[in-house]
């Protein structure tokens, strides 16, 4: 998971990966055009070639859109960045995050509602709130997290 606001999420990195084969691809397919002689296997790579072209141009304007996206993210989170949440560890506010979820769900829980619904909705804040008020999920180290999660530490 993207943690810092300088790092690429994975999918933008396969999206190059991709787009670097493909122009591979669009390069051994331009070779074969070049010496096939039968006009309709020509006819056939061409609309290959022209697939992969329109592949690559799709790839180039989709990592724009990601690069933008990411940009435009990093200036939100420094705009608005108040002091009031943690900008390294995007796990601390889950706990906060989930309860308000709850919260709204259970608001919503009407005489109609089916009694699995109920219990998970119901479950699952009582659950949160217990949490909360044992302190349970907070950590301070990474390493007690590693650790917790059964990594051995360095």
């Amino acid at each position: 998971m993207c943690q810092r606001t300088k790092c690429i999420p994975r999918k933008f990195n396969v999206l190059s990966f991709d787009a670097r084969r493909n122009e591979v691809k669009l390069k051994r397919l331009k070779q074969k055009l070049e010496t096939e002689k039968d006009p309709i296997k020509q006819e056939l790579l061409q609309i290959d070639i022209d697939e992969k072209t329109y592949g690559v141009a799709n790839m180039q304007l989709v990592a724009r859109d990601r690069m933008r996206e990411i940009k435009l993210w990093s200036t939100l989170k420094k705009e608005f960045n108040d002091g009031s949440f943690d900008t390294k560890d995007v796990n601390r506010h889950q706990l906060d995050s989930y309860a308000l979820i709850m919260k709204n769900k259970a608001e919503t829980l009407t005489p109609g509602s089916s009694q699995p619904e109920v219990f998970n909705v119901l479950g699952q804040l009582q659950t949160i709130e217990r949490v909360k008020k044992s302190g349970e999920m907070i950590y301070n180290k990474k390493e007690q997290l590693t650790h917790d999660l059964g990594a051995k530490s360095d």
